[in-house]
């Protein structure tokens, strides 16, 4: 009678973890599978019910355990019941750990976390490994012929330790290389560089979607012929094998040559025959929003379950680095949003500083660029600018919209604004270029400004930036109590106060630029 069928659907497990917790999830995995699934919270007991009884297939056994650890449950179950394979876990996987753990006669080594998907197919070879093992033991006590190429010769079991080496140590740079990088484009590089070892592949991709026009856009291109052709071609997302891969976010594997794919493998490397194309999903929000393609090497050569296995760890890490960008994304835009609607409360109720912060930003960015100034400065230039005012938001309407002028006690009030306008942006961690046009925007060249009293050259260069630009749109605006001044007049004032209230060489700037030519844009 056939059975072999039978016994890989009725895979007896002995299941040994000191965590509670952890132990009723894998039971719980494993007896969905149709399993038969023993549980033990120490070493001690497992090991007692080995030398009672070798009625199981595999044994799968936490390596971090008080008393008896795992590796000394493996020696032991090596000693009791050599015919049963041990699989070991642990939360703190290592190269090491794993190669003394192979040694001393584990079949497998997994890291946590793992996927179910991964957990089957670990405990579907060791039990194909118990049979194997069974068999060849009965076959040598009656004296026949190993039915099995023993899977416990030297070589073979050394092959199994350099495979596992290399897993852990793919494993081990897939972690550290993607903890590394914050931004979406240097995830996409080290994803196609990572799949790319994995598969031995000669070429990567990275495919977005774009929801407006139900395509699929590739973004970024690794080791074609010419990649730069390549990106931004477009593939409907309703067609195959897209339309699959959203609907169940599974990894398609396919040979395109000669359909309209056929693209994605001209990579310039000749092969015979039909290239293999594998498509992976990396989800954000449960949603399908990138897509990995890695290249095959040789026609015909399919990707094995293990790579399958260490590719779902990476697209896992991926996803979840994409998707706590998007999360920070939109945190910050929702922040951004909110102080959007401050700014708008504050131009509503100052109609005379309506637009003003806006007019300032711009001001600034010309005096920057007049001066050569780096990226960085206009970038902190271009953020903070608008939000330079925010305090105001905290001034009483009655002294805020003064039509006179401002007692002692008023005026203290007014300039307390700087540091009310950093308070409330305090959560969005401004980077310190950014802080600074919000807080040092009132500080003078020679130490007579607010709220610190900096002078010269410790005053930030981004607030000795605003400093010009903010007095020069306030000469110029109409106020309750005055009329505009002419850019031109302006511009004389600004000079006037070269070296006392500005710095010299950032006046020189300003007037180099075409501001005060100009005048308000």
């Amino acid at each position: 009678m056939h059975t072999g069928a039978a016994v890989i659907d009725q895979i007896r497990i002995m299941l040994v973890d000191d965590d509670d917790g952890v132990r009723e999830a894998l039971g719980e995995i494993l007896t969905r599978k149709g399993w038969k699934v023993a549980e033990f919270g120490n070493a001690e007991d497992a090991i007692a019910a080995l030398r009672r009884s070798q009625d199981y297939d595999v044994v799968l056994a936490d390596i971090n355990m008080p008393g008896m650890t795992g590796m000394d449950l493996l020696a032991k179950a090596k000693e009791s019941a050599p015919f049963i394979p041990v699989v070991m876990i642990t939360g703190y996987p290592s190269i090491d750990l794993a190669v003394e753990a192979m040694k001393d006669g584990a079949v497998d080594f997994l890291p946590k976390p793992f996927k179910a998907e991964e957990l089957e197919v670990i405990v579907r070879k060791a039990s194909e490994e118990a049979k194997m093992l069974r068999a060849n033991a009965e076959a040598a006590t009656a004296g026949q012929a190993t039915p099995h190429v023993s899977s416990n010769t030297p070589e073979v079991a050394k092959r199994r330790l350099e495979d596992k080496i290399k897993e852990l140590s793919i494993l081990h740079t897939i972690s550290e290389t993607l903890d590394e990088v914050n931004e979406k484009e240097d995830i996409y590089r080290k994803t196609m560089d990572i799949a790319q070892i994995v598969v031995d592949s000669t070429s990567a991709f990275i495919m977005t979607s774009e929801p407006e026009s139900g395509e699929f856009v590739v973004h970024a291109a690794s080791g074609f012929k010419d990649g730069a052709a390549l990106i931004g071609t477009r593939f409907p997302a309703a067609g195959e094998p897209f339309r699959s891969i959203v609907r169940n976010k599974c990894y398609s594997y396919l040979m395109p040559e000669g359909s309209e794919l056929s693209p994605l493998v001209s990579d310039g490397v000749r092969a015979s025959g039909r290239r293999p194309l594998l498509i992976a999903p990396l989800t954000i929000n449960r949603e399908v929003v990138v897509l990995l393609g890695i290249n095959g090497k040789e026609a015909g050569r399919e990707v094995t379950s293990d790579a399958i296995t260490l590719l779902q760890n990476l697209t896992a890490k991926a996803s979840l680095k994409l998707e706590n960008i998007a999360l920070s994304e939109n945190i910050f835009s929702s922040i951004v949003g909110a102080i959007n609607s401050l700014i708008n409360a504050l131009d509503a109720r100052d109609t005379y500083t309506k637009d003003h912060s806006h007019r300032v930003t711009q001001y600034a960015l010309k005096i920057a660029r007049a001066y050569n100034c780096q990226q960085e400065i206009l970038d902190s230039i271009s953020f903070a600018g608008p939000l330079h005012d925010i305090g105001k938001i905290g001034v009483r309407d009655e002294i805020l919209l003064k039509r006179s002028g401002f007692t002692i006690n008023e005026r203290e009030i007014m300039r307390s604004h700087v540091l009310r306008g950093e308070e409330i942006l305090r959560p969005l961690n401004l980077m310190s270029t950014e802080k600074a046009v919000v807080l040092y925007h009132h500080e003078r060249w020679d130490g007579a400004g607010y709220p610190a009293g900096l002078h010269g050259e410790n005053i930030p260069l981004v607030a000795r930036i605003f400093s010009i630009a903010d007095t020069y749109d306030a000469m110029t605006s109409t106020r309750p109590y005055r009329t505009a001044l002419t850019p031109q007049t302006a511009q004389e004032e600004i000079v006037r106060c070269k070296g006392t209230q500005f710095d010299p060489e950032l006046v020189d700037a300003f007037v180099m630029s075409d501001i005060a030519h100009g005048g308000r844009h």
